[in-house]
């Protein structure tokens, strides 16, 4: 059965390219009053969301790029381990391998040649793909990992639905938050917070290639095991 949430859920992916239109503050409002009701534990709701746009959006961009370029030893308030099974890294090397194959692919149809020297994919996302804003979730440094980052993680793809069926698009980040100490200098009183994740938002442009290449799941029977 064909239901709105499901077009919402197959229909919505990670955008990396944004047309240069900005969010009107009252439908990012409206977008956020509607993820509100996202799943929360024990319903503590202990997600903070601080949107980034901006001459101070500007100053961070800058520095990312900065710190990205020196190679600056990433600091983010959470430890992201990139050991992962096997299987997980296979799927993550489809993943860059179909999307660069894509875009090289496209972008020679379209008479764009590739940088060279290539930018390296670091320096290259401290763009934030041109995105007009970020929202950048965080924590209360008291609360325990499993509840404060399943908290964010419900408030997130809550948020991704929400833009979505409004046209707008998003990406979910991590690498955006590794470097905690840039966000506190443009994000004033969160000494005592904790960055989850970052939420790249505003209008996609639709014929970019990176917004355009194939996407896959796994099937059903490969993640789940029924207990009877």
């Amino acid at each position: 059965m064909t239901t709105p949430i499901t077009e919402a859920l197959k229909e919505r992916r990670a955008i990396r390219r944004y047309l240069p239109k900005p969010v009107p503050d009252d439908l990012l409002k409206e977008i956020l009053a509607e993820a509100r009701w996202a799943p929360s534990a024990t319903n503590t709701q202990s997600t903070y969301v601080y949107v980034l746009s901006g001459e101070p959006f500007e100053q961070f961009k800058t520095e990312l790029k900065m710190y990205s370029e020196s190679e600056v030893p990433e600091a983010p308030d959470l430890v992201n381990t990139r050991d992962m099974p096997p299987e997980l890294k296979a799927r993550q090397e489809e993943l860059f391998r179909t999307r660069m194959s894509f875009i090289a692919a496209e972008e020679a149809k379209m008479g764009i040649k590739p940088q060279d020297p290539p930018v390296p994919p670091l320096v290259a996302g401290a763009a934030i793909f041109g995105a007009p804003l970020v929202l950048v979730l965080a924590m209360p440094k008291i609360i325990g990992l499993p509840y404060g980052c399943f908290d964010a993680g419900m408030l997130a793809q809550s948020i991704a639905l929400a833009a979505h069926v409004r046209g707008l698009g998003t990406c979910i980040t991590g690498s955006n938050v590794r470097y905690a100490e840039l966000l506190r200098k443009v994000l004033p009183g969160t000494d005592d917070k904790s960055f989850i994740v970052a939420i790249a938002m505003g209008y996609p442009d639709l014929e970019a290639p990176v917004n355009r290449f194939p996407r896959t799941r796994i099937p059903v029977d490969e993640f789940v095991t029924f207990v009877r």
